[in-house]
């Protein structure tokens, strides 16, 4: 399915899901596993996890905010998202994104180190994959202008 010209340049309500998701992990691990750093501050993979999630809360909450704005902005107006608010959201997607999926591997570690190490590999290669295709999609946004 192609998308429509209008859905093209703004993020999706199953983005903003997606992010809302990761946004609960984050939460009820911080929760959950909190106390555990009180019982063992030695852990430093804990420690790492936790504070990616923390890291990542921010984030995901404004990316789910400006995500909002962005489609119910006025478009009967004819009115164009600001550039700076949709690369706002790309970044704040991104960051959220990889940290929130990082902690998560992290948290898995702790559980098998094989597949919490196959799980941060592949995030790490799809991460890179991402930063790559929205540096081509800006450096192409700016020589069209």
């Amino acid at each position: 399915m192609v998308p429509e010209s209008t859905e093209v340049s703004s993020p999706s309500t199953t983005s903003a899901l997606i992010h809302t998701g990761l946004l609960s992990v984050g939460l009820s691990n911080l929760f959950w596993k909190g106390n555990e750093i009180s019982s063992n501050p030695d852990e430093k993979i804990l420690i790492v996890a936790m504070g990616l999630f923390c890291l990542a809360i921010p984030f995901q909450g404004l990316y789910i905010l400006l995500s909002r704005m962005i489609r119910e902005f006025d478009s009967s107006a004819k009115l164009i998202v600001p550039e700076s608010i949709l690369r706002l959201a790309s970044v704040c997607e991104m960051v959220s994104y990889s940290c929130g999926i990082t902690g998560f591997c992290l948290m898995l570690m702790r559980t098998s180190s094989i597949l919490g190490g196959i799980l941060l590999a592949s995030a790490v290669l799809v991460i890179l994959l991402a930063r790559s295709a929205m540096m081509k999609a800006y450096e192409a946004n700016q020589t069209s202008y």
